[in-house]
């Protein structure tokens, strides 16, 4: 390799000059070399003729008055000069079509020559035909050379030299067909695709040759149409993605499977263009599709039967877009595109069951009776007519009654041999358990017990699969005499074990007397009901719970986040019955209870921290709950509570990394899993904090009573100007801009409308309200009017709240009353003295 090296080569090789150094131990000046530096040896080979290539060592009997008399140590091999005469041996067509390892094929020659190439790749012109090699019949088909010119015009002259080799390809020679297959064809589309992506007239030229390429020879490149549609989605213009489809689709280039294909490409644009907002309903209502996906709706309109719900559905719940495919349900319903099992549909059905709307629930529900088996279960979307059979077949066996068999083994007059020998008659192919309880209570220790239940086996006679039968065998089988025999004696009937809620009960029952011995008998046949489950980490949870041991319930929590594992929903909802105190609506939880509000919360936040980053599920309604339980709190330091958990609930569910509020329960990050995705979604945030929970917020920022003596301890920093202090009626509206940099959408109105309710609430001609912490506030508010309203637009940051009522502060204070409220303002009867 190296003399074949060294003869393409116009310098030494540096492996051979390196070599010549460690074998030559003098100095550098003494170094042995036929050869000058590169610009003499230029000089003197253009005043020197060529010599004939002899590919062999040259004679040492050239001089050189630049070196001693010292032999050359490495082998020189004389520069062969290339002829020129193969690159213009003609061949016929045939063979000029395959040029793979063909002796003619130039490319490699070429490609060792920029001069050479540099003419060849002009050919982007009319000018000089039959001057290049692609003007000629046998190297006009060679792709590899076509492919060689292509990328030689790209890294020297970029777009321009892509056209240049296309107007070869397409003008200045014919029949040239590029390939739609392997490598070669990849290179050549994708180049002319990317460069028509950028120039719109060359994508169109580009269009015009493959419309040609499947007429005349019905062949195409399949990835035509995803280069084209989805790099426009790429490049964020949906409206030219749409109008290509219908081009291409025009053209009988595109397909369904096509259109499939740029679905991921179209949620690429999930968000909405910058700078655009949609409004917050009183009454919240899906947001509008993203432009990415509503052009995907435009290309499904264009092919009249399609069926496109199970892969669109999946795809859409799979990359976490639940809007979207609620949205896509009814599109596609709409397009007579239906699902064809519960299974496609029974996804977007678990989502709309935790994060949807109770209509667009109750909606997809009647949706699926009416489309499918109204007795089908949509839970479980198996076969269910054939289970049903299958039970069916199977009630109609006379089962062997279990209470023969437990009298036949309790006879002490019949053996064991004879009982197997008369049920093999009867044709018993099952014990019930009543049985199995009878045979294992006469049995002689587990190792007989076994021996008898291998007999029964070889004999065709099945112990069950029950709960209780499946006990006994592990027992025996481990050797546990003493929970075997507990087992065998209790009280309990057997179908009894099955009952998971019973079970739990009583294991609750026997944990808080210390009744040990039922309190493991029980805990392994929990065992053995939860065989996916064999720490049984909820029920130790809930056990704890009932017992109100809250430091062991935290610490089971602890360590189900540390396995990356969570709670049930049923374990959170058992947590909220037991730990929250039940209120009466719009009043606050009862005093005098073993928690305040502010500990109970502070406990299932705690819980839920670990549970929600795990992907564990909590709803809607139990998060606005404890949001509610917070906020009508009345005391100072409960306030940095709701504070805290609004920041969480934001970063949480929107998947920001926004600083959250430095406290001592905030959990570590190595806690989180991959699976902290699944708990984030925007609709979460939506359904929390609605636009009445909003207004919600900026109302208990005014419930904190303040006196004259008080008023300058109660302050709280302004955060648009440092070192300035605002009055604490104002922090809800601080709250609300920190969450809406977090990523929370804001409803404006809602909140202008409740900050004038409070005004009115204090400062208004009218008593609007009868109750007493109102009342209580208006008594003995030491703020002036001009100066709450100064501090509301300091913690909103924006003069434009109240769309320039402010201006007039008595008709600010005194909103329009609603006929409802003055209906009801006569019945109220206040004395001076209450106000």
């Amino acid at each position: 390799m190296r003399p074949a090296l060294l003869r393409l080569l116009k310098r030494p090789s540096a492996v051979s000059i390196l070599d010549t150094l460690t074998a030559t131990p003098i100095g550098i000046e003494q170094l042995d070399s036929k050869y000058r530096c590169l610009r003499c040896n230029s000089q003197t080979s253009k005043r020197e003729a060529p010599s004939e290539p002899t590919n062999r060592p040259a004679s040492s009997t050239l001089e050189d008055p630049c070196r001693g008399k010292r032999p050359f140590s490495f082998p020189i091999y004389e520069i062969e000069e290339p002829s020129e005469q193969p690159l213009y041996e003609y061949t016929n067509v045939a063979d000029g079509l395959q040029h793979q390892g063909s002796p003619h094929c130039p490319t490699k020659q070429l490609a060792l020559r920029p001069d050479k190439l540099e003419f060849e790749s002009d050919v982007g012109h009319l000018n000089n035909l039959g001057t290049r090699l692609v003007d000629g019949v046998d190297h006009r088909f060679n792709l590899d050379l076509w492919e060689e010119l292509l990328r030689y015009r790209q890294r020297h002259y970029g777009d321009t030299g892509t056209i240049d080799i296309w107007e070869g390809l397409t003008v200045r020679v014919d029949g040239v067909r590029l390939p739609v297959a392997g490598k070669q064809a990849e290179f050549f589309w994708r180049s002319f695709v990317e460069l028509g992506l950028r120039r719109e007239v060359f994508l169109t030229d580009v269009l015009q040759y493959a419309i040609k390429l499947a007429e005349d020879h019905d062949n195409r490149w399949p990835e035509l149409y995803y280069r084209i549609v989805g790099g426009l989605l790429e490049q964020g213009m949906p409206n030219r993605a749409v109008e290509w489809h219908k081009r291409l689709q025009s053209a009988r280039l595109a397909t369904p499977s096509d259109t499939l294909q740029i679905l991921p490409l179209a949620l690429s644009l999930s968000s909405l263009p910058a700078g655009t907002e949609w409004p917050i309903p009183n009454e919240l209502e899906t947001p509008p599709l993203s432009p990415g996906l509503k052009a995907f709706q435009a290309m499904c309109s264009t092919f009249p039967d399609h069926q496109f719900y199970g892969p669109v559905i999946a795809t859409l719940m799979r990359h976490g877009h639940g809007e979207s495919a609620i949205s896509m349900h009814f599109f596609l319903a709409q397009r007579e595109d239906h699902p064809q099992s519960p299974a496609e549909i029974q996804p977007l059905l678990e989502y709309v069951e935790k994060f949807g709307y109770r209509k667009e629930f109750h909606k997809l529900r009647r949706y699926v009776k009416k489309r499918f088996d109204p007795e089908a279960s949509v839970d479980q979307p198996g076969p269910i007519h054939l289970s049903q059979h299958a039970q069916k077949s199977s009630q109609d066996e006379k089962p062997f009654k279990d209470d023969i068999g437990a009298k036949l083994f309790a006879t002490r007059a019949l053996n064991f041999d004879m009982i197997v020998g008369g049920l093999k008659m009867l044709g018993v192919t099952e014990i019930g358990p009543r049985t199995l309880r009878e045979m294992a209570t006469r049995a002689h220790g587990n190792h007989d017990l076994l021996e008898k239940l291998k007999i029964l086996k070889q004999s065709g006679i099945s112990a069950g699969n029950t709960v209780f039968s499946r006990l006994v065998q592990k027992l025996a089988a481990q050797n546990r005499d003493i929970l075997l025999s507990d087992i065998l004696r209790s009280d309990q009937h057997p179908d009894v074990f099955e009952d998971k809620r019973t079970q739990e009960s009583m294991l609750v029952s026997y944990y808080m007397a210390r009744d040990w011995r039922l309190y493991n008998m029980t805990l392994a046949v929990l065992t053995e009901l939860y065989p996916t489950a064999p720490n049984l980490s909820d029920i130790h949870f809930r056990k704890h719970l009932a017992a109100w041991e809250l430091a062991a319930a935290c610490k089971v929590a602890d360590e189900l986040a540390l396995q990356n594992e969570t709670l049930s929903e049923d374990s959170v909802d058992y947590m909220a019955e037991q730990v929250l105190t039940p209120r009466r609506m719009n009043h606050r939880p009862p005093p005098g209870q073993r928690l305040s509000t502010a500990q109970e919360v502070g406990f299932i936040f705690k819980i839920l921290k670990r549970v929600v980053p795990a992907g564990g599920y909590v709803s809607a309604a139990f998060w606005v709950e404890i949001l509610k339980r917070l906020g009508m709190a009345d005391a100072w330091k409960d306030w940095d509570a709701l504070r805290q958990l609004c920041h969480w609930l934001v970063c949480q569910y929107t998947g920001s990394n926004g600083d959250l509020p430095k406290t001592d329960t905030q959990p570590q990050s190595s806690l989180e899993s991959p699976v902290q995705t699944k708990s984030r979604d925007r609709r979460m945030l939506d359904l929390v904090f609605t636009p009445q929970m909003q207004a919600a917020i900026v109302s208990w920022g005014f419930m904190f009573r303040v006196l004259d003596t008080t008023a300058s301890r109660f302050t709280i920093p302004n955060p648009s100007r440092p070192g300035e202090t605002l009055i604490p009626w104002v922090r809800g509206l601080i709250l609300l801009r920190d969450l809406e940099k977090s990523g929370l959408r804001l409803d404006k109105r809602l909140i202008s409308q409740a900050v004038r309710h409070r005004l009115a609430m204090l400062y208004s001609e009218h008593v609007l309200s009868a109750r007493r912490l109102n009342r209580m506030l208006r008594r003995r508010n030491p703020y002036t009017a001009q100066q709450v309203v100064h501090d509301v637009f300091q913690a909103w940051g924006d003069p434009s709240l109240f769309d320039g009522l402010e201006r007039n502060l008595e008709h600010l204070v005194n909103p329009p009353r609603s006929a409802r409220s003055k209906r009801r303002a006569p019945g109220i009867r206040l004395s001076r003295k209450g106000l």
